[in-house]
């Protein structure tokens, strides 16, 4: 919650950007502290431990008034100050970091009861948004990259790493599909060479694409020999070439700028030291080579995982698809859909195993019930290596580690899982010693913090029990030494007690005094008695006193010694994880498939599209039985043709049909079943769409010149293995000029061979089906009843001359009178342009119009040009019949 303390009378002044140190309010030795952490990190929110709260100075504190609603207040006159409570941390710090801002925390790593002077303190965390591992700062069903990018020429390098599990992975794109790599990736952080001077194009498409907060860092680090060296130091090789990776690529430059990051914000110094990253795998290289590739404008306009109205998640793919029980199989799934599959073998597999889970559904509920008692292995895992773990981190990894032996065994005898299956196998001999340890160890119902105490179970540790014991204990041993003592020296009024003030005592009245061995020590004089202490009870006195500081102490090294045996095991652990992972995602996707009737598609080398009764994955779970399913056909024997120009009014269905058959093939490549009651899908490499579009303001784009850019992309990479989905390509712009550019387009990929569907309000592209074997017709069914129209939603062959665009109007809810309006100009034009869409008999009861002409010069052709440009009055009737006999021959065979 906010600060509860008063603002200061000034507070609303705001302080300078840049901190002026050499102020007298930054004199006093606590903040002279605070100025050299800062000057450390410039660019972090430093928060700064002092007492219960952690506190801001300065523009620090100006900006996480704004950002965190909290009250500013003022330390001294011209000081801006503000704080959160430390009980209250991680909220704070979880809203700074969503907000793109880095924050440095502070603390006090001494008891201030035994400072002489300033409390020691230091930075013991740095947090960026690409950097989190704490558990209440991550989303987990979310991954959380941070990622560097190294531009060499026309190529481009992204090294990204996820420090929450360790992953490691280097990808290299041209520079034209950076942008698009990135989004597909979705980092949390972006971490760039900082330009001298102007910006670069490929930053600022960066910045303006809005993927991630961008973090510039000196251009050095990302120089080839500095990386390399980088990165040979802290795996302790001397070559790169078993990871292989080559000593001067691009690449390997941003692997090694990415760990220099890593290990800057990881280690309170900033100089790598002390930073626990040995989880952190070694770089590996992804190659797209292995899957179909699906850009930035495809994964926004299929909404696979960002709705296109609201930018939220709810109605896309993946929200459709995720019944992962486990973190790791949520985050898998994303990955999944971004990075479908290129090899029919790797298909195929995922398909027979999602087909065994349908097949036997108690098999499949048992799998899930498993992944259910299963935690976030990777990222416990990764936050034990960094001494980031807490007692309840390390009792749920060990029963997650128990569900081990129970997957292999309900995988074992099942030929669809027999990778999974050995892995497990492998896995279990290597992890269980690691899972013993852990339960034999630890209690069930571990401790939030280390220092609430009672991890460890008694019995474990010699010293750790005989502390507990005497803190359990301490009454029992002194009624026992009291009777000893009694019984010994013959005073009936001893009394052995404690209190805070004096420590444990043996009290003796007066009466007795003569009676006092000299082993006893005066250590208090009473009114009518004396109190003692002797070497055995002052043994046990510092005992007891230490007792709860040493159990806390033992538990702490206990517990990092458990840790250290752990983190041996982050491998093995980071393999356990991902095997979940995969297998979690194969129960998900078979349980969407069973509850829709989806069915396996079959995957064929050849570029097919056969789709019987397909449906769109999202709307046919929100419709069910309402939702019409359609037929696809492109590139197959009896349906040839590999372009379908869709033709039919709007609402009707074109666009949803046309995503439809995109995501069925998406999802046919992620080795998921589909929405259909057949399916037969070629090998796609990329899928393209231009669906929809907007203004581009911030770069100076006008909605049709983002239409072209788009379509420019598709026309120089689309190849006859591409899937194209086109939607009213040539709207922003004049009539002529879009259906014109549409035609051609058309033209090229029907030529190309990529299956393509082009829904279109250009009636007059359905005359390429007529004279391109390799174009067809389809059109959307409607039918009119009472000058009303009812969408029937269902895909046919053959083609419409109608967009009922009025009738959609009146639906929409526009006035009568417009309505009516638009129906007069709607028969004049059709009379102006010949258009028999009407009627013959409708359009000859048409008055002939006064004024409107403008589709008069409609397409002009050659033939008429000569035809106008004739001196009929200088020509012989037989030459006139020749030349009129040679236009009519070359306009027939135009």
């Amino acid at each position: 919650m906010p600060s509860t303390r008063e603002p200061a009378e000034a507070a609303g002044a705001t302080p300078s950007d840049d901190m002026q140190f050499d102020s007298p309010v930054w004199k006093t030795p606590a903040m002279q502290q605070f100025v050299r952490f800062k000057k450390a990190h410039p660019d972090c929110l430093l928060l700064f431990r002092m007492g219960d709260f952690y506190e801001l100075f300065g523009p620090d504190a100006v900006i996480a008034h704004k950002a965190l609603a909290i009250t500013l207040t003022e330390r001294t006159k011209g000081m801006p100050m503000a704080g959160v409570p430390h009980h209250a941390l991680e909220g704070y710090l979880r809203r700074l970091v969503e907000q793109g801002h880095r924050v440095a925390i502070c603390d006090q790593i001494q008891d201030p009861k035994e400072a002489k002077g300033v409390v020691d303190r230091a930075v013991t965390r740095v947090l960026t948004p690409g950097t989190l591992v704490d558990e209440t700062l991550l989303e987990d069903g979310a991954s959380n990259h941070v990622a560097t990018i190294r531009i060499d020429g026309d190529s481009a390098a992204i090294a990204t790493a996820e420090l929450s599990t360790g992953r490691f992975d280097l990808h290299e794109v041209p520079l034209s599909r950076l942008v698009d790599e990135l989004i597909r990736i979705g980092p949390a952080e972006i971490v760039h060479p900082e330009p001298e001077g102007v910006d670069p194009d490929w930053l600022v498409a960066i910045r303006s694409a809005e993927i991630a907060p961008c973090t510039p860092r000196a251009g050095w680090t990302f120089e080839p020999g500095e990386a390399r060296h980088r990165l040979e130091e802290f795996h302790g090789v001397t070559s790169l070439e078993s990871f292989g990776l080559e000593p001067e690529a691009n690449s390997t430059a941003a692997a090694g700028a990415l760990v220099r990051y890593l290990l800057e914000t990881q280690s309170p110094d900033g100089d790598g030291r002390n930073a626990n990253l040995g989880h952190l795998r070694p770089p590996r290289l992804a190659s797209d080579a292995g899957h179909l590739l699906i850009d930035a404008t495809s994964l926004r306009s299929l909404e696979v995982e960002r709705t296109l109205r609201s930018g939220g998640t709810e109605g896309t793919l993946l929200s459709v698809l995720q019944r992962g029980r486990t973190p790791m199989g949520r985050r898998l799934l994303r990955e999944w859909l971004c990075w479908p599959l290129l090899d029919t073998t790797a298909i195929e597999r995922r398909q027979r195993s999602i087909g065994a889970l349908i097949e036997d559904p108690d098999f499949a509920d048992r799998l899930r019930g498993i992944f259910s008692g299963i935690q976030d292995v990777a990222r416990i895992g990764a936050r034990i290596s960094m001494r980031r773990a807490t007692p309840r981190d390390v009792v749920a990894l060990g029963g997650s580690l128990s569900r081990l032996v129970e997957l292999q065994a309900e995988l074992e005898g099942c030929p669809a899982f027999d990778l999974q299956h050995e892995a497990l196998e492998r896995l279990g001999l290597a992890l269980a010693g690691l899972e013993d340890r852990i339960k034999g160890d630890c209690v069930d119902e571990a401790p939030a913090h280390l220092r609430q105490g009672g991890l460890f179970r008694d019995g474990v540790d010699e010293i750790l029990d005989e502390a507990r014991l005497l803190q359990r204990d301490a009454n029992s041993w002194l009624v026992d030494y009291q009777a000893r003592l009694t019984e010994e020296h013959q005073i009936n009024s001893m009394k052995v007690g404690f209190n805070k003030v004096f420590g444990y005592y043996i009290e003796i009245s007066n009466a007795n005094r003569d009676r006092v061995p000299d082993v006893f020590t005066r250590k208090q004089t009473l009114k009518n008695a004396e109190r003692y202490i002797t070497p055995e009870l002052k043994t046990f006195e510092d005992k007891v006193t230490s007792a709860e500081s040493r159990a806390f102490d033992r538990e702490r090294e206990l517990f990092d010694s458990l840790c250290t045996g752990i983190a041996a095991h982050a491998e093995e652990l980071a393999e356990y994880a991902a095997t979940v992972a995969g297998l979690d995602c194969l129960a998900g996707l078979a349980e969407v498939a069973a509850i829709g009737g989806w069915t396996r598609p079959e995957i064929l080398e050849q570029p097919v599209l056969e789709i019987e009764e397909g449906r769109h994955p999202v709307l046919d779970r929100l419709l069910k039985e309402e939702f019409v399913p359609n037929d696809t056909g492109l590139g197959a024997p009896d349906a040839p043709a590999t372009l379908a120009l869709i033709t039919g009014p709007n609402m009707a269905g074109k666009s949803t049909y046309i995503r439809q058959v995109a995501l069925i093939t998406l999802l046919a490549h992620a080795g998921s079943w589909v929405p259909a009651k057949s399916a037969r899908i070629g090998l796609t490499d990329r899928i393209f769409t231009r669906i929809g579009a907007s203004d581009e303001l911030h770069s100076g784009r006008s909605t049709f010149m983002v239409e072209m850019t788009e379509t420019a992309n598709i026309l120089h990479n689309a190849t006859e293995r591409s899937l194209v989905i086109l939607d009213e390509i040539g709207r922003g712009t004049s009539t002529l000029d879009g259906l014109s550019l549409a035609w051609a387009i058309a033209e090229t990929l029907a030529d190309r061979g990529a299956r393509t569907l082009f829904a279109t309000h250009y009636h007059e592209l359905t005359a390429l089906a007529d004279r391109l074997d390799s174009v067809g017709n389809l059109h959307v069914t409607v039918r009119e009843w009472n000058d009303r129209i009812i969408f029937l939603h269902r895909i046919h062959p053959g083609r419409t001359d109608r967009s009922y665009g009025i009738h959609v109007a009146r639906l929409a809810g526009v006035d009568v009178d417009t309505i009516a309006r638009a129906q007069s100009i709607l028969e004049t034009l059709a009379v102006e342009t010949g258009s028999l869409a009407l009627g013959e008999e409708n359009a000859a009861a048409v008055p002939p119009p006064e004024q409107m002409s403008l589709f008069k010069e409609y397409l002009p052709h050659p033939v008429i040009e000569e035809l106008q440009g004739l001196d009929i009055e200088g020509m012989t009737p037989l030459e006139a019949f020749d030349r009129l006999r040679t236009l009519r021959d070359r306009a027939s065979g135009s």
